[in-house]
């Protein structure tokens, strides 16, 4: 009992607690039926292999079967659920059941889309995303950025846990401010996280969430965004949250005309200590 309530234990145990409750675990983004086999219908239905997704999740691939089951450990069904936005909830057997009905990801309008270039720029320098939760579709082959797990418009990428290396391009409106800061919280978890924002210094998310917080780079011109004939009417820069050194490396090799803005810029360097060698240093 202890051990599901802590998110631990085996999926067996936490559907005979929910018995035993008269509870049985349902997900917004699922079809009807039993747990397992409506995770394995929403996996085909993405495309996602089991391969793919134990590597994503860090399982084995056995560990999937078992879930997809009806078996296996209460935290593989945890992360199970978050990579394909079931959006778990408990009801009463028989209670009608909830649908979600989400606002989306305004990337999801093929107009934002990620520019097709800078995508591929993006994705060689991380080495391939695991997770996209702004993604304009499930289809990997039409997806600008081609990371194992994709989440739409119809997901909903801000309630779900984010797994690996993950590419954001959010949505443009006021709902910004909650991708930005769900960007460096899940950096704060070890995600490595790669967004592509509008470069509006003078917001309050900004100086919250992206300066002195990640390494930004700030893009030459201004982009062209989807199927657009003409530029956006902003610019943009690529923020990298948790980037390793060579990460960092890698990306400032990849965006060649992007002006690199460190993460932590230090108070005083060593011109500055020369040139003001009387100013104590912080």
């Amino acid at each position: 009992m202890q051990g599901v309530e802590r998110g631990k234990g085996r999926a067996s145990s936490l559907h005979a607690i929910l018995k035993a409750l008269g509870l049985e675990l349902r997900g917004r983004q699922l079809p009807a039926g039993r747990v397992g086999v409506a995770l394995l219908q929403v996996r085909k239905r993405r495309k996602l292999s089991r391969r793919k997704l134990a590597e994503v999740l860090g399982v084995s691939v056995d560990a999937l079967v078992s879930t997809e089951r009806g078996g296996g450990l209460v935290s593989v069904l945890e992360s199970y659920g978050d990579a394909v936005a079931a959006r778990f909830y408990l009801a009463p057997p028989g209670e009608k059941r909830k649908f979600s009905v989400n606002q989306g990801n305004s990337t999801g309008n093929e107009l934002w889309e990620t520019p097709a270039e800078l995508g591929k720029q993006l994705s060689a320098a991380v080495g391939g995303f695991d997770f996209d939760p702004c993604a304009a579709t499930t289809d990997r082959r039409k997806a600008r950025v081609k990371a194992n797990i994709l989440l739409t418009a119809e997901d909903d990428g801000l309630a779900a846990q984010w797994r690996g290396r993950v590419f954001v391009n959010p949505p443009y409106s006021r709902g910004i401010a909650d991708w930005v800061e769900k960007c460096w919280r899940e950096s704060q978890r070890g995600c490595v996280v790669i967004g592509l924002v509008p470069a509006r210094l003078d917001t309050g998310w900004w100086h919250d969430y992206i300066a002195n917080k990640a390494d930004v780079f700030m893009l030459k011109g201004r982009l062209k965004f989807g199927a657009s004939r003409t530029n956006a009417p902003f610019p943009s820069a690529v923020v990298c949250w948790s980037g390793s050194p060579e990460l960092v490396h890698r990306l400032t090799s990849a965006m060649t005309d992007a002006w690199h803005i460190p993460s932590a810029v230090p108070v005083r360097s060593r011109l500055s200590q020369r040139v003001f060698p009387n100013i104590p240093a912080e």
